[in-house]
C-alpha cells in the first residue's frame, strides 16, 4: 500500500498548490519534482527527466497546439466575432427558453478560465421579468457553459486526453458527442420543463443593415466548425488550427503585429509551463516505476480496471476543479491499469468532467454563483443528480462497447 500513499500525497500537494491559487503549471512541476523524490529517483535524473520531456515532439506539438487556440480566440475576440457570435442569438429571437441556453452554450464555444463570467450578464438580460430563482440562473449559465467539455476539439482536456492516451482526438470526438447532445437535453429538461418565459423585449445589439441573424450567427463561428471537421477527417489539429487561423486572418486582413502582441502576453509562457509540468509528471511516472507499483496493486487487489477508470479521474476533478489538471494527474495512472482504447477513454474523460463540474473550487461556478447571488449549497445540489446521470450514461455506453468483460466480471461477483 506504501505507493497508493505516496500517490495521495502528491495528490494532496496538488489540491493544496490550486487551493493557494498556485499557477497551475507550477503546481504540475511541484508534483513532478515530488512524484521523482517519494519514488526514489535523484535529482539528477528528474532534471534529465524533464528536459528530455520538453524537447519530446509530442510535448511541443501540445504546446502549439494550445497556443494556436489562444491565438485563435484572440484573433476572434479581437476582430469582433465573438460580438457578432452573441448578438446574432439574440436578433434570432429564438423560443426563450432555447435563447437562454444558447447564450452560454455559443460563448463556450471558446475555452477560457472563468469564461462563465462572461456569459452570466448576458443570461441575466435574457431572463429580465422571468420568475427564474438565482440558482436556476446559476445552474443555467454554468450548465450550458460547458456542453462542448466533451467534444470539441479547442478545449486542452479533450487534446491532452488524446496526446497521454495516444488515440486520435478525431475518434474521441467521435465517441464523446453523444454526451455534448445528452448534457444540453438534460439540462433543459431539468431547468425549463412546465416553466413560461418570456421572450426579453431588449437585446444588447442592433442587427446589421447587411446581414440576417442566421446568416451573421454561421458567419461568426465558421472558424470553429472547420476546425471540428477538419479534426474529425483526422487532420491534425496543429494544421487544422493553422489553416483555419490563415484563412481568418486573410478574410479579417488581421495584422500579424498583433498576432505578435497576443504571443507575448504572460499566458503563452503559461500554457508552455502547463503543458512541460504535466508531461512530465506523466513521464516521471513511468520513468521511477509508480505506474507499474500503483497499478500492480489495484490488479491485485481484484479491483476491476473499468472502476480504477471510473474513480481515480472523478476524485481527482472533483479535488481538482480543473480538467487539465485532472486529466494530466489521472490519466497516467488510469492508461497504467487498463487498454488505451477510445471506450476506456471516454469513460475516463467523462469521469473526470462529471468530477469537475461537480467540484465546489471550479472558478466558473464559484463566479457565476457570486454573480447571480444565490445560495452556494442550493445552487451545488442542482448539479450533482445531472451530473451523476451523464456518468451513468458513460457507463452504460463503455458496458456496451466491452460487454464480455464487464458481464464476465459481474458473474464474477456473483460466484
Amino acid at each position: 500500500m506504501l505507493p497508493v500513499i505516496k500517490m495521495a500525497a502528491v495528490f494532496a500537494l496538488v489540491v493544496l498548490m490550486l487551493q493557494r491559487k498556485i499557477n497551475l503549471g507550477v503546481t504540475m512541476m511541484a508534483a513532478a519534482l515530488a512524484l521523482g523524490l517519494l519514488f526514489g529517483m535523484g535529482l539528477v535524473s528528474i532534471i534529465k527527466q524533464a528536459g528530455l520531456t520538453f524537447a519530446d515532439s509530442g510535448t511541443l506539438t501540445l504546446m502549439l497546439a494550445l497556443i494556436l487556440i489562444m491565438v485563435l480566440e484572440s484573433v476572434m475576440r479581437r476582430s469582433g466575432m465573438l460580438g457578432d457570435m452573441t448578438g446574432s442569438i439574440f436578433l434570432l429571437h429564438w423560443n426563450p427558453k432555447v435563447l437562454t441556453a444558447a447564450i452560454p452554450a455559443i460563448i463556450g464555444f471558446l475555452p477560457s478560465a472563468g469564461g462563465a463570467r462572461f456569459s452570466a450578464p448576458l443570461v441575466e438580460q435574457a431572463m429580465t421579468g422571468s420568475s427564474y430563482r438565482a440558482e436556476e440562473k446559476v445552474f443555467i449559465n454554468y450548465w450550458f457553459r460547458h456542453v462542448w467539455e466533451y467534444s470539441l476539439p479547442l478545449y486542452p482536456g479533450i487534446i491532452l486526453a488524446a496526446q497521454l492516451s495516444g488515440v486520435p482526438l478525431g475518434r474521441i470526438i467521435l465517441w464523446q458527442w453523444p454526451f455534448t447532445v445528452v448534457w444540453a437535453l438534460l439540462g433543459y429538461w431539468l431547468v425549463f420543463r412546465g416553466k413560461k418565459m418570456e421572450i426579453c423585449s431588449s437585446t444588447p445589439v442592433q442587427q446589421p443593415l447587411d446581414k440576417r441573424p442566421i446568416v451573421l450567427l454561421i458567419s461568426s463561428i465558421w472558424p470553429i466548425l472547420a476546425t471540428v471537421g477538419l479534426v474529425i477527417a483526422h487532420v491534425p489539429i496543429v494544421l487544422a488550427l493553422l489553416a483555419v487561423l490563415a484563412a481568418l486572418m486573410a478574410q479579417k486582413k488581421y495584422p500579424l503585429i498583433q498576432v505578435w502582441d497576443t504571443l507575448r502576453e504572460p499566458m503563452t509562457a503559461g500554457i508552455v509551463f502547463l503543458i512541460w509540468g504535466t508531461m512530465a509528471f506523466k513521464d516521471i511516472l513511468q520513468v521511477s516505476g509508480a505506474v507499474s507499483q500503483v497499478s500492480g496493486i489495484f490488479i491485485s487487489s481484484g479491483v476491476p480496471p473499468y472502476a480504477v477508470a471510473i474513480v481515480l479521474p472523478l476524485m481527482a476533478g472533483i479535488l481538482t476543479g480543473l480538467v487539465q489538471a485532472c486529466i494530466g494527474v489521472s490519466f497516467p495512472l488510469v492508461l497504467g491499469v487498463v487498454e488505451p482504447t477510445a471506450a476506456y477513454v471516454m469513460l475516463a474523460y467523462v469521469s473526470a468532467v462529471v468530477g469537475v463540474m461537480m467540484s465546489p473550487v471550479h472558478l466558473c461556478f464559484i463566479l457565476t454563483n457570486d454573480y447571480f447571488q444565490a445560495d452556494f449549497f442550493r445552487s451545488y445540489r442542482s448539479l450533482i443528480a445531472p451530473s451523476l446521470l451523464v456518468l451513468a450514461g458513460a457507463v452504460t455506453l463503455f458496458g456496451f462497447a466491452s460487454s464480455r468483460g464487464v458481464m464476465a466480471w459481474s458473474l464474477h461477483l456473483l460466484h
